[in-house]
C-alpha cells in the first residue's frame, strides 16, 4: 500500500513582496541640452541638471558621489552639491587642475570609489589620471583634489601613455572603471591600453592582466598572457576576483587579483538571454555585484548574470525600445546606460547618459520569501522527517521553527536533530497521531517572512486513506455539488470537516453536529484532486476526493 503524508500549504507572505524589480527616478531633471542646463552649487534631487553623469560611489557615511563631464557632485540629505570642479558650461571648463572645491578641474571623469577613511578616488578619463578627493566633512568644508596616480600635474591636461610606477610617474590611457578590495588596493580598467592595472594604497601602479598594444579576448592562468579589448567597468566579485566588462569584445571577464588569471563568463554579440554559453551583450559598461549575482549596464538594459546557475537575463529595460520611463522590470525604459553602482542595501543606481539622470532600481528579490521542504511525505508514529529551509531572497540572518498540532500546542513532537531557533535543517518525529503544522519564520536585512504548512494525519499505519475513523464517503468521484459522509460506528459530535485543494487551501469547512451521516454542500470547484480531513471525538480520518 502507498503511504502518504498529506502536506498542505498556507503562505503568509509579507505585504509588498514580489519578484519584480522597480525602476524609479532618483536624481536629475531629464533634458537634451547639457551645455545650457547647468546646475548651481546646490539643488534638490529632482531639480539638479547633470551633464553625462557616469561614475557612482558611496562613502562610509552613505553619501553618494557622482562623476560627470567636468565635476564631482555629492548627493547627501536629499540635495545635490557640487564638491569639486567647475560649475559652468563643460565646454569651457574642462581642464586638469588640483585644488579645493571649484578651483579644481577635470576632463570627463568616469568612475569613483571610496576608501575606509572616506577619501574618494576619481578616474579622470580625459586626463589619464586617478585623482584623490579628501573626505566629505560638511557642506562648508572644502574638499581638496590632488593627483594620486598617472597624469602629469604640471601640464594643462594629463598625459596619456603606459608605464608602471609610483604616483604621477605611472601612465594610463583613458582609464574607465575602478574597484577597491578590502585591503585598499585599487583595480583600474585601462581602456586604450587593454589592461587591468593595480594600484596599492601607497600609489604603486602595476599591470595585473593584459598587455599594452595587444588587443584580444584570450583567457590565461597568468595575467601577462591574458588579452582584453577595451575593458570598461570593474567591480569586486569576491575576496579574490574582480569582474570586468570587456566593451570591445563584448564580454564579461573574471580576473584573479592575486595572479591576474582571467576567465570569460559571457561573451558574444548581440544581446541574448539564456545560458551563459549562448548569451551575449550589446554594449556592456558599468558592472556591480550583489549577493553573488553580477549586474551589467548593457546599452539600454540592465542584465543579470548568475555564474552558479550559468544564466544571463534582462533584469530591467528593453533592448529594442528606449526612453525615460519608470516601471517594473522590462516595462521600464532607459537611454544609453553607463555607470552602475550598488548601495549596499537593496538597490542599484544607474546613470543614463541620454537623459542626464540617475535611476534607482530596487532589487525586490533580496527580501525573504519563506519556504521549506520535507524529506518524507509518508509519516508514521516515531518515523523521522527532515525539514529544510529553502526560502528565497538573500540568506536568512535569523530563523525560527514552530511545530504544533492544528488544534493548539503539543508535546508530541521530538526534535531529533537541530535548533528550532537557528538551524536551516531540523529532523523531527511525532509520537502521537494527529494533524500537525510547521511554521518557518525567516529574517534578513531586507525584511521578514513566514510560511505555515500543515503535516496532515500522522498515523499508526500510513495507508492511502487513513481510517482511524471508520468512514465512508460518496459519491467519489463527485459529479454534483454534494458529498455524503457516513460513520460506520458512533455519531458526529461537532466534528470538523475540512476540504482542501492540492495547495493546501481550505475550499470548504463544515461542522457535523449529530447523527452518523452528514451531507456537505460543496461550492463550485474546479475539477481535480482534493483532500477531505475529518476530526471527530479525538479521532481522525482522511479521504482523497476526485471532483469531475
Amino acid at each position: 500500500m502507498k503511504k502518504i503524508l498529506l502536506i498542505t500549504t498556507t503562505c503568509l507572505l509579507t505585504a509588498g513582496i514580489s519578484f519584480a524589480q522597480t525602476v524609479s527616478s532618483f536624481a536629475g531633471k531629464a533634458h537634451n541640452n547639457p551645455s545650457s542646463n547647468v546646475s548651481n552649487s546646490t539643488a534638490d534631487l529632482a531639480d539638479a541638471y547633470f551633464n553625462k553623469p557616469e561614475g557612482l560611489a558611496w562613502d562610509n557615511n552613505g553619501n553618494l558621489y557622482v562623476t560627470e563631464s567636468n565635476k564631482i557632485r555629492l548627493i547627501a540629505n536629499g540635495k545635490v552639491y557640487n564638491r569639486s570642479g567647475k560649475i559652468g558650461d563643460p565646454s569651457f571648463s574642462l581642464g586638469y587642475k588640483n585644488g579645493t572645491g571649484n578651483a579644481a578641474s577635470y576632463y570627463a571623469p568616469t568612475a569613483a570609489v571610496c576608501d575606509a577613511a572616506g577619501n574618494a578616488f576619481i578616474v579622470d578619463d580625459g586626463n589619464h589620471a586617478i585623482r584623490r578627493l579628501t573626505r566629505f566633512v560638511n557642506v562648508g568644508d572644502g574638499q581638496i583634489a590632488s593627483t594620486f596616480a598617472g597624469g602629469n600635474p604640471s601640464a594643462n591636461f594629463g598625459q596619456p601613455g603606459y608605464r608602471d610606477g609610483t604616483g604621477t610617474a605611472a601612465r594610463f590611457e583613458a582609464p574607465k572603471g575602478i574597484a577597491m578590495d578590502k585591503d585598499g588596493n585599487m583595480y583600474v580598467t585601462d581602456f586604450l591600453n587593454d589592461c587591468i592595472r593595480k594600484i596599492t594604497p601607497g600609489g604603486v601602479v602595476t599591470t595585473l592582466a593584459g598587455k599594452k598594444g595587444e588587443t584580444g579576448s584570450t583567457d590565461a592562468s597568468g595575467g601577462a598572457n591574458a588579452r582584453f579589448n577595451s575593458p570598461y567597468g570593474i567591480a569586486m566579485y569576491d575576496d579574490n576576483h574582480v569582474v570586468v566588462t570587456d566593451f570591445g569584445t563584448p564580454a564579461l571577464r573574471k580576473v584573479n587579483i592575486k595572479t591576474g588569471g582571467t576567465t570569460t563568463i559571457v561573451t558574444g554579440f548581440p544581446h541574448k538571454d539564456g545560458s551563459l554559453a549562448d548569451g551575449g551583450f550589446r554594449s556592456p559598461r558599468g558592472v556591480a555585484v550583489v549577493d553573488g549575482l553580477i549586474y551589467v549596464a548593457d546599452n539600454t538594459t540592465i542584465r543579470v548574470i548568475d555564474e552558479t546557475n550559468k544564466t544571463i537575463s534582462t533584469f530591467a529595460g528593453s533592448k529594442s525600445s528606449t526612453g525615460n520611463q519608470d516601471g517594473v522590470g522590462l516595462d521600464a525604459r532607459f537611454g544609453i546606460l553607463h555607470g552602475l553602482g550598488y548601495d549596499g542595501g537593496n538597490a542599484l543606481y544607474v546613470t543614463d547618459h541620454s537623459h542626464h539622470i540617475i535611476k534607482k532600481v530596487t532589487i525586490d528579490n533580496l527580501a525573504p520569501v519563506a519556504d521549506f521542504s520535507a524529506t518524507k511525505t509518508n509519516i508514521e508514529i516515531n518515523e523521522e522527517t527532515t525539514l529544510t529551509d529553502i526560502s528565497g531572497g538573500k540568506p536568512a540572518t535569523k530563523r525560527s521553527w514552530v511545530i504544533e498540532a492544528n488544534a493548539g500546542g503539543t508535546t508530541n513532537v521530538v526534535i531529533v536533530k537541530g535548533d528550532l531557533n537557528k538551524d536551516k535543517d531540523i529532523t523531527v518525529k511525532f509520537t502521537a497521531t494527529g494533524v500537525y503544522k510547521v511554521t518557518l519564520k525567516v529574517t534578513n536585512e531586507f525584511g521578514v517572512d513566514e510560511v505555515t504548512k500543515s503535516l496532515l494525519n500522522v498515523s499508526t499505519v500510513g495507508i492511502e486513506n487513513i481510517e482511524l475513523l471508520s468512514l465512508n464517503v460518496y459519491p467519489n468521484p463527485v459529479t454534483g455539488n454534494t458529498l455524503t459522509l457516513n460513520l460506520n460506528e458512533g455519531s458526529f459530535d461537532n466534528g470538523e470537516l475540512l476540504l482542501m485543494d492540492m495547495q493546501g487551501k481550505i475550499v470548504d469547512r463544515e461542522t457535523a453536529t449529530h447523527g452518523s451521516q452528514h451531507t456537505m454542500i460543496l461550492p463550485d470547484l474546479p475539477k481535480g484532486v482534493y483532500f477531505l480531513n475529518v476530526r471527530n471525538n479525538g479521532m481522525i480520518g482522511s479521504r482523497r476526493i476526485m471532483i469531475q
